[in-house]
C-alpha cells in the first residue's frame, strides 16, 4: 500500500508540472499577440506549445539582440 501511494503522489506531481509547463508556454504565446484564443491553445500538447514558442518567441528575442 505504501508504494502505491508514493506512485500516486508522483503521478500527481507530474501532472502539476505538466500543467505549469503548459501555462508558461500559453502565457508566452499570448504575450506575442499572435494568438488570442486561449481555449484552443489549452488543447495543444506541451510538445506543440514548445515548438511554437521556440519558433516565434525565441526567434524574436534573437532578432532584438542581433538587430
Amino acid at each position: 500500500m505504501k508504494n502505491k501511494k508514493g506512485v500516486e503522489k508522483m503521478g500527481n506531481l507530474f501532472q502539476k508540472a505538466i500543467a505549469k509547463q503548459k501555462q508558461f508556454y500559453i502565457y508566452e504565446l499570448i504575450k506575442t499577440g499572435m494568438f488570442t484564443d486561449i481555449s484552443s491553445l489549452t488543447q495543444w500538447t506541451v510538445k506543440e506549445l514548445r515548438h511554437e514558442y521556440e519558433r516565434n518567441v525565441l526567434q524574436r528575442k534573437k532578432k532584438k539582440i542581433g538587430g
